[in-house]
């Protein structure tokens, strides 16, 4: 088994879903701001939302963070990112809702099931 290196995990993340993935969202916000405009409306205070899903280590969290960053940076954007995690009840409480609807699967456990 190789052992990894003493190098701090930041460091070896690799990011190879940015450079494809931020221009493509650019691009969809770009031309929602476009239509916006050509039709005359006033400048929307609406949100532009993104969603994104995935496996456990595909990048979400890498993609968000540069994403975010770069709304910030170049599109001069207020961010929030928020995760799924932040969401789910506590144990004790998921123990809970689990005793309370034991024919359910999907509040059996966190996730899914």
């Amino acid at each position: 088994m190789t052992q990894t290196p003493d190098v701090p995990l930041q460091s070896r993340i690799i990011d190879d879903k940015s450079p494809i993935c931020i221009p493509f969202i650019l691009e969809r916000l770009h031309a929602r701001n476009k239509r916006l405009e050509s039709s005359g409306a006033a400048p929307s205070k609406r949100p532009f939302i993104i969603g994104l899903n995935g496996v456990q280590g595909v990048g979400k969290t890498t993609l968000v963070r540069a994403l975010a960053e770069t709304l910030q940076r170049r599109e001069l954007l207020q961010t929030l990112v928020v995760s799924v995690d932040d969401f789910y009840l506590r144990h004790a409480d998921q123990l809970a809702l689990a005793a309370e609807h034991p024919d359910n699967a999907l509040v059996q456990y966190r996730g899914e099931p």
